[in-house]
């Protein structure tokens, strides 16, 4: 069956055919002092299972590509998309864009040399004075990359919607055609010619039934969240930022606090506080909360909790018995929690360390990364943490598609990639630039009413050179 076919799309703008005629028809039902019924569902004897009656559900929108989530993926496959006149979709979960640099107060932004869109938004935080090239990493202004992320989309006649959760695919004969959302407005389609899971765990994906590996393999456990928090009076933070763990661990010791830091003997890279471009204010990187799956909602709930408790009672009480830092205040923790790992996805190319270790080249990459293997401890005092010495290597377009579900494409940490070698791409610049090969991939393939697996990853390669993405 052809895509436009199916979608009720002409070879122009989305929205046409019967999906315009099922969304109308599905709005009747909303209509000042029209009642609606909810559908007929009956319960198991046992309370195990609820039985769901059928449904109809309105569709809501029609689109060339969705987007499924705001964050630093799904903004650059968002702005690439519409950048070549595709009618584009972006669903968050959150009330901003931007996923972790703001709902989880991530700085900084590391790999943001990579050329188009992602030093194109760089470019626009130096505008707006919210960007400084720190010494050893460059760092963003929260609050006006809500607003700067808001007004890109903007300007490029992106659509997003706040406050919607992305629950199911609709699939069909193997191919992704769209997702039921949940928000407001009730349970409603989106349909689309392309799907870009940008939701970092691979929400969509695993829905639709792609495999994935979860964590490293010999164990299924996957890095530690972290909570990241600000502080404000960090002046002497921000000059020291590499001895913050001695100077924590002192305090304890001295004042013999009753508290314990979140770590083995050897932490990797953690606690480190990052000065953001407000003055006296510093993001803090230091909770660890181990053995959660990022993809289990209690397991979700009770790391957040856990993780707000390390803040409160564990770094809060050693930072003020730092000297200098007696007035230091919390000023938030994020909105949400930090995961560095949860699934692998079956791609058509699976990147892992001997690629990350040789520095590999491919004819399809999508982008290049630089940044070194970052493992954390899956545990306190883990021996199997594996370092691997990375050099600078490529990232090709099969890691972006999944082998069993045609419509669909997935970027992020969570494409086809081993434990190892995801330790060195999760990091955000990295992802923007994933997702702006994605968006660029799923317009070219909505263009010509195809699918993203018959783009050649040689010419979107070639594509992406013209555009400015700057490779090894």
């Amino acid at each position: 069956m052809d895509r436009r076919q199916f979608l009720g799309l002409s070879a122009g703008a989305a929205g046409a055919g019967c999906l315009g005629a099922a969304a109308a028809a599905g709005s009747e039902g909303r209509r000042e002092g029209t009642t609606l019924s909810p559908p007929s569902s009956t319960i198991d004897a046992d309370r195990s299972f609820v039985e769901e009656a059928p449904r109809r559900t309105p569709v809501a929108a029609s689109v060339d590509v969705l987007v499924v989530g705001g964050g630093p993926t799904g903004i650059g496959a968002a702005l690439a998309a519409a950048g070549e006149g595709a009618k584009t979709l972006v669903l968050e979960r959150h009330g901003m864009l931007g996923g972790m640099w703001t709902a989880g107060l991530l700085n900084p932004l590391f790999e943001s040399r990579k050329g188009w869109l992602v030093e194109r938004l760089v470019e626009r935080l130096r505008q707006a004075e919210a960007w400084r090239d720190h010494a050893s990493f460059p760092v963003f202004d929260t609050e006006m990359m809500k607003y700067t992320l808001e007004q890109m989309l903007a300007e490029a006649d992106v659509d997003f919607w706040y406050h919607v959760q992305a629950t199911d695919p609709v699939v069909v004969d193997r191919c992704a055609w769209g997702v039921f959302v949940e928000g407001k407005s009730g349970r409603e389609a989106v349909l689309a010619r392309t799907i870009v899971d940008c939701t970092g765990d691979g929400d969509i994906a695993a829905r639709a039934g792609v495999p994935f590996r979860f964590g490293r393999p010999f164990d299924g456990l996957a890095q530690p969240m972290t909570l990241m928090f600000e502080v404000s009076g960090a002046e002497k933070l921000g000059t020291e930022t590499r001895n913050i763990l001695k100077m924590l661990q002192t305090a304890i010791a001295e004042h013999e606090l009753p508290v314990e830091l979140p770590y083995g003997s050897k932490p990797r890279g953690t606690p480190y506080s990052i000065p953001v471009p407000a003055r006296g204010v510093s993001a803090i990187q230091a909770t660890h909360v181990y053995r959660y799956d990022a993809t289990d909602t209690r397991d979700v709930t009770h790391a957040t909790v856990e993780a707000r408790k390390q803040v409160h009672e564990v770094f809060l009480e050693a930072m003020r018995k730092v000297p200098g830092l007696e007035d230091v205040r919390l000023s938030q923790t994020a909105p949400s929690i930090g995961v560095r790992e949860s699934r692998h996805f079956e791609g058509r190319y699976t990147l892992d360390a001997d690629d990350v270790i040789a520095g590999r080249r491919f004819d399809d990459a999508v982008t290049s990364c630089a940044f070194g293997c970052d493992i954390h401890e899956i545990y306190p005092g883990d021996t199997h943490a594996r370092r691997i010495r990375a050099r600078p290597f490529e990232i090709p377009y099969r890691c972006l598609l999944p082998k069993s579900i045609r419509g669909l494409l997935f970027a992020g940490r969570c494409i086809s990639g081993t434990h190892e070698a995801h330790a060195s791409y999760r990091v955000t610049g990295t992802c923007m630039a994933m997702g702006q090969a994605a968006g660029l991939a799923a317009a070219m393939a909505a263009g010509r009413g195809a699918t993203p697996d018959q783009i050649d990853g040689r010419q979107l390669r070639a594509a992406l050179e013209k555009r400015g993405v700057q490779f090894l």
